[in-house]
């Protein structure tokens, strides 16, 4: 499974990340100029992430889908995210937020690099990682079961 991490550079004030209810959603917001030239994102279509200083985010790659609409084919990928979170009353950062929806490749690139705002590290199975999104998203009730991993105990 693809996951990356991303900080903020040195002197850089922090990056925005749009997350879409829907690939409908997505799809609505990409083709309508009035909606992405919205000082806010309308909150039935998605919500911003916002990453500041100091905080660190996780990316979890979960899969994608296809909108082929006539003129190009536009991939849209479901993930599923943890970031740290400062807190002013707080001196560490043990406040978690998680997010899951859907984004594109120019929106989050899960390829390693950077630019003059943030740096993205992509991690292996081997790659020391800040959070376990799994447990995360299960001990909040968010995480799909299998069902047919399920053993009925009668």
């Amino acid at each position: 499974m693809k996951k990356i991490r991303i900080v903020i550079n040195k002197g850089a004030s922090g990056k925005k990340f749009f997350i879409f209810n829907s690939p409908e959603s997505l799809y609505v917001w990409i083709n309508d100029p009035e909606l992405r030239e919205a000082s806010r994102i309308d909150p039935d279509l998605g919500s911003v992430v916002t990453l500041k200083p100091g905080e660190t985010m996780e990316i979890e790659w979960v899969g994608c889908e296809f909108i082929d609409d006539g003129d190009n084919v536009i991939r849209i990928d479901q993930v599923r995210l943890a970031k740290t979170m400062k807190a002013k009353l707080l001196s560490s950062n043990k406040v978690i937020g998680i997010h899951a929806g859907w984004t594109t490749e120019d929106m989050i690139s899960f390829k390693k690099g950077s630019d003059d705002i943030i740096k993205r590290t992509r991690l292996t199975n081997k790659s020391k990682h800040k959070f376990n999104i799994d447990e995360i998203f299960e001990s909040r009730g968010l995480l799909e079961k299998d069902p047919t991993t399920h053993k009925d105990v009668n």
